[in-house]
């Protein structure tokens, strides 16, 4: 089946285009056969505060697009080049994997599979992160 699937919890709201919406009373699921529609569910959502990492940073910047919030086509040649930088930071860690399925999704516009795929290295990344005592601020250049 392609195109996106979500389940949803009961009264749990998301995005459609920009448009929020909100699930019923009972948990559902919805199928979205086209590629061309941008969903966000409101609980895959970081708060501008929150991104306090590299992968957090392109995590947000597919989240704007998501949303609306930013241009398409000039937001994801910034996440994509973001995505490349990581896809060297992470190459033999257990991230390195789910970077590479990231890019590849923002390559073709599959923004919400860029979430699925960066969410799954948060803590990959916390513990480098630990590790090496760096800190990233956003807008600066990330650490190599």
């Amino acid at each position: 089946m392609a195109g996106l699937v979500l389940s949803l919890k009961a009264n749990e709201k998301f995005l459609v285009n920009g448009a929020l919406i909100q699930n019923g009373d009972k948990r559902g699921q919805i199928h979205l056969p086209d590629s061309s529609v941008n969903v966000l569910r409101l609980s895959d959502c970081l708060h501008p505060d929150s991104i306090n990492t590299p992968v957090r940073h392109a995590y947000y910047l597919a989240q704007l697009i998501l949303s609306g919030d930013a241009d398409q086509t000039e937001t994801s040649s910034e996440l994509v080049s973001a995505l490349g930088t990581l896809e060297g930071i992470f190459a033999k860690t257990d991230g390195g994997e789910q970077v590479s399925k990231a890019k590849q999704a923002a390559e073709t516009g599959r923004f919400y599979s860029v979430l699925c795929c960066l969410k799954r290295i948060f803590e990959v990344e916390a513990k480098l992160l630990a590790i090496t005592g760096q800190r990233f601020v956003p807008g600066m250049a990330e650490a190599s």
